[in-house]
């Protein structure tokens, strides 16, 4: 091989691996990360309390979607997990806080809506009103079975952004696709 060849073999390698970095730092760009997470026990027996912050970056569809009328809707689901080392883990639905994101054009402000308690929110931009879609304070689990308790549980929490309705193509495009919507990485918490 010649000087010239090895030369330009090296200089393609290293545009593939900054290419390959510039990929990996946009596919960082939009999630959702737990920025803190905790969950106590309070004075009462049995009775776990959760405070979370999740951290959101949103992709560009979603940012222009929302200013341009969508709704945005976060889930934070809790469940209930065994582990076992002989067959699959079980699992058990223990609760859904669900949240909405809107923009009012006319008012320049962004809504978040807790809906199970009606509680609403309004912010002159974006980062606070993410902010707070993502603060789950002093949350109260609902009671944990017995058997949960001394054994090999854990509470296993994901969170969802996704908008509120997709037309139908655009609902088929999301099972394949994580354009349209932000699921984060799983935070597992064990059960003393």
């Amino acid at each position: 091989m010649t000087t010239a060849t090895i030369s330009r073999f090296y200089r393609l390698l290293a545009g593939l691996a900054l290419i390959c970095l510039l990929g990996l730092a946009l596919a960082a760009d939009s999630s959702i990360r737990f920025r803190e997470f905790s969950i106590r026990n309070i004075n009462q027996p049995r009775v776990l309390v959760n405070n979370l912050q999740l951290e959101y970056q949103l992709t560009d569809y979603l940012r222009e979607g929302l200013v341009n009328g969508m709704t945005l809707e976060n889930e934070i689901l809790f469940t209930l997990e065994w582990h076992h080392t002989w067959w699959w883990n079980s699992q058990k639905h223990l609760a859904t806080v669900r949240t909405e994101l809107k923009y009012h054009p006319l008012s320049k402000q962004y809504q978040v809506v807790q809906l199970d308690s009606g509680e609403t929110w309004n912010f002159p931009n974006l980062p606070a009103a993410l902010e707070q879609l993502g603060r789950l304070e002093d949350y109260r689990l609902p009671n944990l079975p017995a058997n949960a308790y001394h054994s090999d549980a854990s509470i296993f929490v994901t969170a969802k952004l996704s908008p509120k309705s997709l037309k139908l193509p655009l609902k088929l495009q999301e099972l394949f696709t994580d354009r349209y919507s932000l699921q984060s990485d799983g935070v597992l918490w064990p059960i003393p």
